[in-house]
């Protein structure tokens, strides 16, 4: 893909130590590498932190603390993007290792500002 343009990525998470790997895991291991990745944690009690910080490295903004729930995360989240396409991944949820690319690439190539799935 000629086009590289930036995708930013927010995780909203709280207590989510069940999958928050796994969707990491999933986002920094994409085919599409131009990612801007955010997880803001609401202040998890269980493990959740401790298994993002494994992570740290490759995540460009990680913080925890109380929140008004996933939308207020969301919001903060997003506030901090920098992206031309804006995507966010709960903490119970993985992409398959091509996702963004080919978003991308469909986007850029119809013109399109959003798509849904």
């Amino acid at each position: 893909m000629n086009n590289n343009p930036l995708v930013t990525i927010v995780t909203p998470v709280y207590n989510g130590e069940k999958f928050i790997e796994q969707t990491i895991l999933s986002v920094i291991n994409q085919t599409y590498t131009n990612i801007q990745y955010i997880i803001i944690d609401g202040q998890s009690s269980d493990n959740t932190i401790k298994i993002i910080n494994k992570f740290l490295n490759k995540i460009d903004h990680f913080s925890s603390e109380k929140d008004k729930g996933m939308y207020d995360a969301l919001d903060k989240g997003f506030a901090l993007g920098r992206g031309k396409y804006f995507a966010w991944i709960n903490a119970d949820d993985f992409y398959f290792k091509d996702a963004i690319e080919k978003s991308v690439d469909y986007m850029e190539k119809n013109k399109l500002e959003w798509i849904v799935g």
